[in-house]
């Protein structure tokens, strides 16, 4: 169900993405009733589902493949890690292409 915006979540802060993470861990123990020393990666791997680093890399390196050969000229420049109007440098901040 999140999964339309994750391209975007996928790179915020990380105290952004372990409140993510935990909420998903804990709907998932919820779901399954496990007990308490059921681990988070236990119970991932057992449920097969992904982190949210895991699918924010998933989603975003299919987002990455479909703007290779998109018609539009401007959102088939996408496609590049870097685009030739935003020099790479920044301020600790996170792009989606880092992801890649």
């Amino acid at each position: 169900i999140w999964s339309y915006g994750i391209t975007l979540w996928g790179t915020a802060k990380p105290s952004n993405l372990r409140t993510i993470q935990a909420f998903q861990s804990i709907c998932l123990y919820n779901l399954t009733k496990a007990p308490w020393y059921v681990t988070n990666a236990a119970l991932h791997q057992d449920l097969k589902v992904q982190s949210i680093n895991q699918t924010a890399i998933t989603f975003y390196s299919r987002l990455h493949c479909k703007m290779h050969g998109h018609p539009n000229k401007l959102i088939s420049n996408l496609h590049s890690k870097h685009l030739p109007s935003n020099p790479t440098r920044r301020l600790n901040r996170n792009w989606p292409r880092d992801l890649i």
